[in-house]
């Protein structure tokens, strides 16, 4: 027994003494260009136009470095990025702040924007990976670095959404023939704009979908496996196989976005890693270290991303960029010898095999800290706006709230769900994280939807419940009914009526904020004003 402690104690001194941390990170720098005329440019960056100058650009390098800087990676991959000048402009502003990144490499080609890296680590080899032979689509960067065990990186920036899911493929099936070639225990790193959502395949716009569902992200990357995301648990058990884990998946749902479009918050940006960065030897993921870099000088009064400002036909010298950085942090690991063979409990389970214990929202309300995954059968979806929606059992049975992860749900229908994230808000149960795993067709939402009836707003049982047919006075943002007053929220102020004004509701869902019921408001049709 001794002989063991002193065995594990060398090898935790011997991995602490040799073990190495570096934090790599991906950002999408909307537009950097140079002063000198390509013909390539996009028309808002030709220079001397629309208010494009020397000192237009200086200011744009100035922010840039500026966020570079405050993130601190060792290793950064950039997007949009014109060519190697105005790259090498970047890096030497770096150094001049005292932020140097010495090496440096961008790719070519006739497209307007590049993909780039910047980084404090000596690079091995770089090479430019061709999407197809003819087109001018932007080339995916790879780079490794000069590290013992080495690392690869693959910088990517996939078509937008301008174009169809068809566009995208291109570029998943260029990088996935190419790490196809790579010997099986390659340590690489997949990041930078997808143009993709993480869960792609359950949302994609039907206008972009020319591929029957099919997307570059999703299966052509194997992010899913058997019409589910690919989680953390199932590298480990497929270490030959063809598989990554979008990092996203490490933050609870309502926290994956770093691009906000028009108030549509994207996932667009990504890193995806392979199980040879799971497999407890040489380069490792520091599990729970992904993040979103979210600076308050990045976002304006209203929360919105400070973009780089562009109004009236005239660059303003101000904002950053329209996406927030994401990074990552990886560690080295002993490299221990492994088994030849994986062992029986590893093997990919069948697809439909559920590998989670059932339970009934019921169980879920009582729950503190239950291990995950679990099954939810015949939950019913009563009501959903947005990514948010309120599970319920069949009948008169209790619901839940899905906070943020309820983007692939469909209202008025039935699921067999796998719960991956769940946490308490104000000792309130939440679901944060979930797998639809089969849609069982749809109900009629009608008896689930019972006659508001003041003693509901007590009662635990009708938490986060929605209720038809109340009407009351509204007064300092209390609705009136009767002689009881409760709180009443609007999720648009433009919808806020005046003072005295009696209103008749149709629908709206018994909320709860900071513990306190409340009475919630989500569609402008909801609801009317009586004279």
């Amino acid at each position: 027994m001794k002989f063991f402690f002193l065995l594990f104690l060398f090898l935790l001194t011997w991995q602490n003494l040799h073990s190495r941390t570096i934090k790599i990170a991906s950002w999408n720098v909307e537009n950097l260009f140079d002063m000198h005329y390509q013909g390539t440019e996009y028309e808002e960056y030709v220079p001397g136009r629309h208010g494009w100058s020397e000192a237009m650009l200086r200011k744009k390098l100035e922010h840039t470095a500026q966020v570079i800087c405050d993130l601190d990676a060792d290793v950064i991959g950039l997007q949009e990025i014109e060519n190697d000048e105005v790259l090498s402009r970047l890096q030497r502003l770096l150094k001049r702040v005292g932020c140097p990144y010495p090496y440096r490499a961008v790719t070519g080609g006739r497209a307007p924007v590049h993909t780039a890296l910047l980084s404090r680590i000596p690079l091995a080899k770089v090479r430019d990976l061709p999407v197809t032979r003819y087109g001018r689509q932007r080339p995916i960067l790879e780079a490794t670095l000069r590290l013992d065990p080495s690392l690869k990186i693959f910088v990517n920036h996939w078509r937008s959404k301008r174009g169809p899911e068809s566009e995208r493929i291109l570029y998943a099936k260029a990088l996935r023939k190419r790490l196809m070639k790579l010997p099986p225990s390659t340590e690489y790193l997949l990041l930078g704009d997808f143009n993709s959502d993480w869960e792609e395949f359950r949302i994609i716009d039907p206008k972009l979908n020319d591929t029957g569902g099919i997307t570059g992200i999703n299966q052509v990357m194997a992010t899913t496996r058997d019409g589910r995301m690919v989680r953390y648990r199932d590298l480990k058990r497929g270490q030959r196989e063809f598989l990554h884990y979008n990092l996203w998946l490490d933050l609870p749902a309502s926290q994956r976005w770093s691009h906000n479009f028009y108030g549509n918050k994207e996932a667009i940006d990504a890193m995806l890693i392979p199980p040879s960065l799971a497999d407890g030897r040489r380069w490792e993921y520091v599990r729970g270290s992904f993040g979103v870099y979210r600076p308050s000088y990045l976002f304006g009064i209203h929360g919105e991303i400070l973009r780089w400002g562009y109004r009236h036909g005239k660059h303003t010298g101000k904002g950053f960029s329209d996406h927030l950085p994401i990074y990552a942090r990886f560690q080295t690991l002993p490299d221990l010898p492994v088994k030849t063979s994986a062992p029986e409990a590893k093997k990919p389970l069948p697809p439909g095999r559920l590998q989670c214990h059932k339970v009934t929202i019921t169980q879920l309300q009582k729950a503190e800290s239950p291990a995950l995954p679990l099954c939810l059968d015949n939950a019913v979806v009563t009501f959903k706006r947005g990514p948010h929606a309120v599970l319920q059992e069949e009948g008169k049975g209790p619901t839940i709230l899905v906070y943020g992860a309820a983007a692939a749900l469909k209202e008025g229908h039935r699921y067999r769900i796998e719960v991956e994230g769940f946490k308490r808000y104000h000792g309130l149960p939440e679901i944060v994280d979930l797998e639809p795993l089969k849609d069982l067709g749809r109900v009629d939402l009608a008896p689930y939807i019972p006659a508001f009836r003041p003693e509901m707003m007590n009662d635990p049982a009708a938490r986060f419940r929605v209720v038809r047919d109340l009407e009351g006075i509204y007064r300092h943002r209390q609705l009136w009914v009767r002689q009881h007053a409760w709180p009443i929220h609007f999720r648009s102020r433009r919808w806020k009526p005046k003072e005295g004004s009696r209103l008749r509701i149709k629908r709206a869902q018994i909320g709860y904020y900071k513990g306190h019921p409340e009475l919630v408001i989500w569609d402008r049709n909801d609801f009317e004003t009586v004279r």
